[in-house]
């Protein structure tokens, strides 16, 4: 049985030259966060993430101002839990990125799915 995992973020974000930074802000923490150009799409979150489990598929929504799905990117992504305070977001598709450079996004979220035996 697998159970769906949903982590907000609010994103407070600048653009750097070849990569967007700013700060992610959770219901009871902050973290920097970084997001750049990559390989492969992946998402490397904290050490106070150790419920997610690594190598899991998720889906990331980065969402803009307005509450439609029009105001929002979906991007399927593998999960790694890093050993510091930042979360460093990793973008395989230039069309996203450069999206995300244009108009920046003010919130991002991970659903992940944790699977349970019954």
């Amino acid at each position: 049985m697998a159970l769906e995992q949903v982590n907000k973020f609010i994103l407070n974000l600048e653009l750097g030259e070849s990569y967007i930074y700013g700060t992610a802000f959770t219901s009871d923490n902050s973290y920097s966060i970084n997001i750049q150009q990559a390989s492969n799409t992946l998402v490397v979150l904290p050490s106070d993430f150790i419920n997610i489990e690594e190598s899991r598929e998720a889906l990331v929504c980065f969402g803009f101002s307005g509450d439609s799905d029009k105001n929002k990117i979906f991007v399927r992504s593998e999960v790694k839990i890093g050993l510091g305070d930042l979360i460093e977001v990793y973008l395989s598709q230039d069309d996203v990125l450069l999206t995300l450079s244009n108009h920046l996004p003010v919130e991002m979220t991970l659903h992940t799915a944790q699977f349970t035996l019954t």
